[in-house]
C-alpha cells in the first residue's frame, strides 16, 4: 500500500504543499520540471510586473507545458505508426519468403 507523503514546491516565492502517494523521486522530478518552466516564464517578465502577473505567469507556464506534452504525444503517435508500418512490411516480406 502506497504511503502518502507531503511534497513542497516553491513557485514565485510561495510554497505549495500537497499530498502524494507517487514515487517520491518521480514527484520531485515533476515538481522540479514545473519550477523550471515557471522560472523560464518569469524571466520573460520585467521585475516590477512579477507580483502583479502571477496568474499570467502560471497560465503561460501551463500553456508551455501543455504544448510540450502535445508535441511529445504527436511524436509518440508518429513513432507508433512508423513501427506498425515497418512491422507490416516485414511481416509481408516474411510471408513472401515462406510462400516462395
Amino acid at each position: 500500500m502506497p504511503v502518502e507523503e507531503i511534497v513542497s514546491i516553491e513557485l514565485m516565492g510561495e510554497i505549495f504543499r500537497f499530498k502524494t502517494d507517487d514515487d517520491n523521486l518521480k514527484t520531485k522530478e515533476i515538481s522540479d520540471f514545473l519550477a523550471q518552466e515557471v522560472k523560464k516564464v518569469e524571466s520573460q517578465f520585467p521585475a516590477h510586473a512579477l507580483k502583479t502577473n502571477k496568474m499570467a505567469i502560471m497560465v503561460l507556464a501551463s500553456l508551455n507545458i501543455s504544448k510540450q506534452y502535445l508535441e511529445l504525444a504527436d511524436h509518440h503517435s508518429n513513432v507508433l505508426s512508423s513501427i506498425a508500418t515497418r512491422t507490416t512490411r516485414l511481416d509481408n516480406m516474411i510471408g513472401m519468403k515462406r510462400a516462395g
